[in-house]
């Protein structure tokens, strides 16, 4: 019988057959399981209709179909009609095409669950809805996951023929990925490392990352089916015998070690993260000489990034001044992924190395200059940036892609190592960069950018900006212009907020918090000369902030987020909270000695927005919408089972642990300690010397080692102690 007719054969009998249509039914609605017990991300509606339902189709679909694959390749030799079968068929052939046919029901369920779950998805997520980024989080995920398990239980199956051995087997393969390959982004194969998905920006990226990772398991597991393949009894021999017997089968061998090979190459070849020094040395990285003849008074960049692949090149012009009379050697820093393709100083072609001494997502070119006086400079490089291997389970922050660009430092052009700008201002840095209509680009700091038409439609910006580098992101932004506290506040936000932003009335929210924290606390330390400029960007939690600009993640501003009772009464509030941050996290760091611990930028946050809706709203409505609500969830926390009981805690298991000592957490930083900083307010002496003090706390001067504002300050500058501000 040919291989196809085969294949066909074990298809049809495997549809056949109810354990299968079981399996199947259980795996398409497995990713219910992400909207209710299996919830590890948070931060936008992609992360939590999305990617949790997949993240829970993965793992409990790898269960069922190893189970599946064990029932279904023990069933012949269980039964015994191995006899009759192999004395037909070959053997090879036979198990191959049992395999094969379990591959192609795991495609065929993961389309269907694809099927149901795209306008589920959809229903949930609304205008952020993208079916291509639905349908392409489901086929990386969940499909992989499924077809993994089949060939490493098919593997080990082959290897042994023992049921129980073979489970035993998955069950260690399965449970490695969940703990001790948890901190290895390319061995994750159950829970890949899927950190987070945008919801207004672009995720190609982490999908391009999560699909190398499928890649480097398909080889080495397609490689390891091969070769115990060739394990597939035979003439009553042994796995050993056996093998030897199969082998003459000579592509099965050669196939085995191709894959083998390949998945090797994969894995230490990969071109996403970069392979810097775990232990972070500054001094050491920063520890060089600077050539005090050589300076530059000027660079002009071309960028040319490639959208659909996440690739970037570009042509860098420096003006160089070589005060010394002799050849000099210089040194740049530049993304560890990037090459220099060529390297001419006044049109001659200069020798430059690669010292491939990658540290702190940085590597050091080094190139000969000639002697001359004056020397233009021009660096032609590109490849794809890889992001820094600390950062490996949370990729995703580096994009190039059609609907987001973040581009920062050495990601961006080269930056001069050794050697400085010879003008007493920062040098001018003029970049040109062509994008497609829908992607606009914003400079973090005070840079500007001017747009020139082109005649394909496209829009070549040129971006103007000072020093050795710039921090370029472009995404479809729109902007809000907002004159608060005598400034100029200029807002960078997606279009996809559009209409939330007009339901929170973002530019009076604006204003009120610029205002009333202005003239509470102080301004904020990187303010620029006229203004300041907030970024909305593609990325979950905090921000940064320097020189006239501050970013925020999308998730301050996401839909669900503006609903949080906890944050505000209304969308407009929590917007309010949002940008309080900028005081109280920001421009004052505020940072929690413990997870469980309750002080935290929260509290004061929380509390300021309270007093700034007590002067717009009155007390009484302050009092409703957020005493009143505090207290409520306070006196339930205390309440609590395992709040009363904490030894109890310690016996559930690790995933329970943590949602509720997350929830705690959340009650504790937004509601116990807002009051406990009320209560401090009416020790204090009433309001007018509450703001006396967090004014002082906010404009003092930190402590350069640990510039975090403690608990204890705050307790210091209250003149209390800890248990004055005991609640009960």
């Amino acid at each position: 019988m040919k291989f196809h007719s085969l294949f066909r054969v074990e298809l049809g009998r495997l549809f056949r057959s109810r354990l299968t249509w079981a399996a199947l039914g259980i795996t398409i609605a497995a990713p219910v399981l992400g909207l209710t017990l299996y919830s590890p991300l948070s931060g936008s509606l992609n992360c939590t209709f999305l990617a949790n339902p997949a993240l829970a189709g993965a793992l409990a679909g790898a269960l069922i179909f190893a189970l599946l694959t064990v029932l279904e390749l023990d069933r012949v030799h269980r039964s015994r009609t191995d006899v009759l079968t192999d004395s037909m068929v070959s053997p090879l052939a036979a198990e191959a095409s049992r395999t094969l046919a379990l591959l192609t029901a795991a495609a065929a369920t993961v389309i269907a669950a694809v099927l149901i779950w795209l306008p589920i998805t959809a229903a949930l997520t609304g205008a952020i809805f993208r079916p291509g980024l639905c349908a392409a989080v489901y086929l990386l995920v969940i499909l992989p996951a499924l077809w993994f398990a089949i060939l490493f239980t098919a593997s080990a199956y082959q290897l042994v023929r023992r049921l129980d051995i073979t489970l035993v087997a998955f069950t260690g393969f399965f449970l490695l990925s969940l703990t001790a390959w948890s901190e290895n982004w390319l061995l994750r194969w159950v829970n890949p490392a899927l950190a987070y998905l945008s919801d207004d920006f672009g995720n190609l990226r982490r999908l391009m990352s999560l699909g190398w990772n499928r890649l480097f398991w398909l080889l080495a597991l397609g490689g390891l089916w091969c070769l115990c393949l060739l394990c597939t009894r035979r003439y009553g021999k042994g796995a050993f015998g056996s093998l030897i017997r199969n082998a003459r089968k000579f592509y099965l061998p050669v196939l085995s070690v191709v894959l083998a090979a390949a998945s090797f190459l994969a894995y230490t070849k990969q071109p996403f993260i970069d392979h810097s020094e775990k232990e972070i040395d500054y001094d050491a990285h920063y520890d060089f000489d600077y050539n005090e003849h050589v300076t530059y008074s000027a660079i002009t960049v071309d960028a040319q990034p490639s959208l659909s692949r996440g690739l970037f090149q570009g042509t860098a012009d420096f003006t160089l001044h070589n005060d010394s009379g002799q050849p000099q050697t210089i040194s740049f820093w530049i993304n560890p992924g990037y090459t220099f393709r060529s390297v001419t100083a006044n049109g001659r072609a200069v020798p430059f190395r690669d010292l491939n001494d990658d540290s702190i997502n940085q590597k050091t070119i080094e190139l000969d200059i000639p002697a001359d006086e004056n020397i233009e400079l021009i660096v032609e490089y590109g490849g794809f940036p890889k992001e820094w291997n600390i950062m490996s389970l949370y990729q995703g922050e580096t994009e190039i892609s059609d609907d987001y660009i973040y581009l920062a430092h050495q990601d961006f052009s080269p930056m001069p190592r050794d050697f400085a700008e010879g003008t007493r201002e920062q040098a001018p840095l003029t970049a040109r960069i062509t994008l497609p209509d829908g992607l606009r680009p914003v400079l973090f700091g005070t840079g500007e950018v001017e747009a020139k038409k082109t005649e394909n439609g496209s829009t070549q910006w040129v971006l103007h900006d000072a020093g050795w580098s710039l921090i370029l992101y472009a995404g479809d932004y729109i902007s809000e212009q907002i004159d608060a506290a005598g400034l100029n506040v200029e807002f960078f936000y997606s279009a996809r907020h559009q209409r939330v932003m007009e339901e929170c009335r973002v530019n009076d929210t604006l204003k009120q918090v610029f205002e009333y924290c202005t003239d509470h606390y102080g301004p904020l330390s990187f303010y620029g000369d006229e203004g300041m400029r907030l970024i909305e960007i593609g990325a979950v939690g905090g921000g940064y902030a320097a020189g006239g600009a501050s970013v925020m993640g999308e998730d301050s501003f996401s839909e669900a987020g503006l609903k949080d009772p906890l944050k505000g009464a209304g969308g407009s509030e929590v917007m309010a909270h949002e940008i309080i941050h900028q005081w109280w996290g920001l421009g004052n760091m505020v940072e929690p000695v413990s997870e469980a611990d309750p002080w935290s930028a929260e509290g004061l946050t929380v509390y300021t927005t309270y007093r700034l809706m007590k002067e717009l709203h009155g007390a009484d409505y302050a009092q409703k919408y957020y005493v009143d609500v505090w207290q409520s969830r306070v006196a339930d926390y205390y309440q609590d089972f395992y709040v009363r009981n904490p030894e109890f805690l310690s016996t559930l298991p690790e995933q329970y642990r943590a949602d509720i000592a997350n929830s705690q957490s959340t009650v504790r930083r937004y509601c116990e300690m807002p009051l406990k900083i009320l209560k401090a307010e009416k020790l204090v002496g009433g309001e007018e010397a509450m703001d006396q003090i967090l004014s002082g706390l906010f404009t003092g001067e930190t402590n350069p080692s640990y510039p975090y504002l403690t608990w204890q300050d705050f307790l210091d500058a209250c003149n209390l102690s800890e248990e004055d501000l005991n609640l009960g």
